[in-house]
């Protein structure tokens, strides 16, 4: 599972745009129609990924996350392969599978605000852009996401590819986007947004120059369950046992909130509290 590396997030689950961002019978019997899917509760799978052929994965996650331009119900995208992941916060795409334009937002100088987001085994470099997201029947508006690998932000500062290799294509990357749905509601906290913060993670570009930026709460990358209207306070990955052997795919679901619905009422689970 990737993790992101050492960032300093803040807040416990419990802006204009400088420029923009794309990629690129019969019977006689009657039928009882089946009951309506929770919509609190969206499929999961572990499958070879996005690219079974050339670049199979193993033991990864994913889902199906639609991104919108903020406030369309046209200007819609579905995208699959999107990695779950408990380790991080946000939704990140890569730029070349999205389709859509979205506007781009600004730093607290104006620039561009791009992001260097270092995980265990690499970084990803992109811009912080606004998107309305809808994870199964739950959805959050005007969330910033990262873009990753766009071509309108091609030149990384050494600061952030000095910290491994390049993760912004998806043959590298190995999924689409990643949807980090941590216990932390910013992907890095109140220490990228103190004033004159050097963070390594967010930068104020315009052109090919970029320089260490401060980015307020709300700009920067936002875990999506607190923002859903309902089932908000955390998630449920529930997933079958497997033979000792393993399994090509194994199918399962990913269900919000902790005791808001029928389908996610808490009982006798083991409680493992988290420190600061």
């Amino acid at each position: 599972m990737r993790n992101i590396a050492g960032m300093m997030a803040a807040g416990l689950i419990g802006l204009s745009s400088l420029s923009f961002v794309s990629c690129g019978g019969g019977g006689n019997s009657a039928s009882v129609a089946p009951p309506p899917a929770a919509t609190n509760v969206v499929s999961v799978v572990v499958d070879a990924g996005p690219d079974p052929v050339n670049n199979p994965t193993a033991n990864t996650l994913y889902t199906t996350v639609t991104v919108c331009v903020p406030g369309s119900t046209t200007e819609c995208q579905t995208i699959d392969h999107v990695q779950v992941d408990t380790g991080s916060y946000g939704l990140r795409i890569l730029a070349p599978v999205l389709t859509l334009s979205l506007a781009v937002t600004q730093a607290t100088d104006g620039n561009s605000l791009v992001e260097c987001t270092q995980f265990v085994d690499g970084y990803s470099w992109g811009p912080i852009a606004l998107a309305d997201i809808q994870v199964g029947g739950e959805a959050a508006s005007s969330v910033p996401i990262q873009v990753i690998g766009s071509a309108n932000f091609a030149t990384v500062p050494a600061a952030c590819s000095g910290t491994g290799r390049a993760e912004d294509t998806v043959a590298a990357f190995g999924a689409n986007g990643i949807l980090g749905i941590g216990v932390f509601e910013q992907d890095c906290g109140s220490g990228c947004a103190a004033p004159n913060s050097a963070n390594g993670f967010y930068y104020s570009c315009t052109g090919s120059v970029c320089a260490e930026t401060a980015a307020p709460l709300s700009s920067q990358v936002l875990n999506p369950v607190p923002l859903f209207p309902v089932d908000k306070n955390g998630s449920i990955i529930v997933l079958p046992s497997v033979p000792d052997a393993g399994a090509t795919t194994v199918a399962g679901s990913l269900i919000f909130g902790i005791d808001t619905q029928s389908n996610n009422a808490s009982g006798s689970e083991t409680i493992l509290a988290l420190d600061g």
